[in-house]
């Protein structure tokens, strides 16, 4: 034989081996869809039931489900449980931020308010250091000690020791232990 008959030989073989694997591989493949997995591993033939499931499994199936569900529900009701606290931080701010305004607004009207009084007692003040100071002690005499040492710490030490000399001794007294403490406490604060 020649070396051309030989290889003419071998291409035939060949061709034949191909042809013989293709045919082997086509049957394994149309036997597939014969073959259906029984949920464990192992092979079902198509058209056959597939076996019942165990009362175990399916009481574990019916679990799971309600476990699901339950959970679905909690999820939800949170979600709404976190609206509901997202509206109430929302209306808590507002009112905090209203608050915040009304606090500024009643510190600027006590500012306003303290210093017309402050200017009420220095004016009354004023107009008892020009009375006659036995006239202002008859006054300073009947008033409260508290009160009546605001007005003296408004006045001049000159005008407010005319008044003080011209009172009862004890009401005097009480008033000038008052503006003492007083003057302690700017001390104290200087």
């Amino acid at each position: 034989m020649s070396m051309l008959g030989t290889q003419g030989a071998l291409a035939t073989l060949a061709v034949a081996f191909v042809a013989s694997a293709a045919l082997r591989a086509g049957d394994v493949v149309a036997a597939l869809p014969r073959v259906i997995d029984d949920g464990f591993g192992g092979p079902l033939a198509a058209g056959a039931d597939p076996p019942a499931p165990e009362p175990e499994v399916v009481g574990l199936l019916a679990d799971l489900r309600a476990s699901r569900a339950a959970l679905a529900e909690r999820e939800r009701a949170l979600e709404e449980r976190q609206q509901v606290l997202d509206a109430i931080e929302g209306r808590l701010e507002t009112r905090l931020e209203e608050l915040e305004a009304a606090q500024r607004r009643l510190e600027e009207t006590a500012v306003l308010v303290d210093d017309a009084a402050g200017r009420d007692v220095r004016h009354l003040a004023e107009m008892y250091r020009q009375m006659k100071p036995k006239q202002a002690a008859e006054i300073f005499n009947r008033m409260p000690p508290g009160f009546a040492a605001g007005f003296l710490g408004e006045m001049p030490s000159e005008a407010a020791a005319l008044i003080l000399a011209n009172m009862e001794a004890d009401r005097a007294y009480a008033v000038s232990i008052l503006l003492a403490g007083r003057n302690v406490e700017r001390d104290q604060v200087r």
